[in-house]
């Protein structure tokens, strides 16, 4: 009954597939302003008071959280460090299929804290537009959001172990893309026929001689973290 949502692509080497939609590099932020917000491939943000995001990056996940009767759907944003202090509205959203059993009309939001525990805030649910939202009139600090059924506990655990995570910007690019992580032993990009057309140990790959594509990157870097990335060059 609904609206389809962009789904953007990137693998990581974890318990946990993440896919990343947002980063914040050293140095740089993100300034949402009041009476505006911002839409991470489903998850709305719209602050009541200027919230700034600064050197940190948001992913989203299609694991569920927990099992049987405690379970989430199966679309978890999760970001690398706590944004803390945020007032205002979330708005997440979800596909039918995502509910992996869940309710609908029951739906609930729920905000993992810094200690991995689960909050659920009980808002409002828009069956039309296949959304739950709650806004907070209180400043609140969350790492991870999803949704659940009222009255579910989910499992304590941290859904983002890989705290030191490899990042790839600007994505979708039409010059170079630069690579974010510790020294890197290894890029390399292939076409989607498995070809390798690029290789380098820098943190950077030039692409503005290539053709506009589809392309996969493989970053490894010297503590044998690898990472693959889907690369579009327009």
């Amino acid at each position: 009954m609904k609206r389809p949502l962009l789904i953007l692509f990137g693998f990581f080497t974890s318990h946990f597939l993440f896919s990343q939609i947002l980063t914040v590099n050293l140095g740089s932020s993100v300034s949402i302003a009041s009476g505006s917000s911002v839409t991470l491939d489903g998850l709305e943000i719209a602050p009541s008071k200027t919230y700034v995001i600064s050197n940190n990056s948001v992913s989203r996940s299609p694991e569920t959280i927990g099992s049987e009767a405690n379970i989430s759907a199966s679309r978890v944003y999760s970001s690398l460090d706590l944004l803390s202090g945020f007032t205002g509205s979330l708005v997440f959203s979800y596909l039918d299929g995502e509910l992996v059993g869940i309710v609908e009309s029951d739906l609930v939001l729920q905000l993992q804290a810094n200690d991995d525990s689960w909050t659920s805030y009980e808002g409002n649910v828009n069956m039309d537009n296949n959304t739950v939202s709650y806004t907070f009139s209180e400043a609140v600090s969350f790492k991870a959001v999803t949704a659940s059924a009222n009255g579910t506990s989910l499992a304590i655990e941290d859904i983002n172990p890989t705290r030191s995570s490899i990042f790839v910007y600007p994505n979708p690019t039409a010059d170079r893309i630069y690579i974010q992580a510790e020294k890197i032993l290894q890029a390399e990009l292939f076409d989607l026929r498995g070809r390798k057309v690029k290789a380098t140990n820098q943190n950077q790959i030039n692409l503005s001689n290539m053709a506009s594509g589809t392309f996969i990157l493989k970053v490894t870097t010297e503590k044998n973290k690898t990472q693959s990335f889907k690369i579009i060059k327009k």
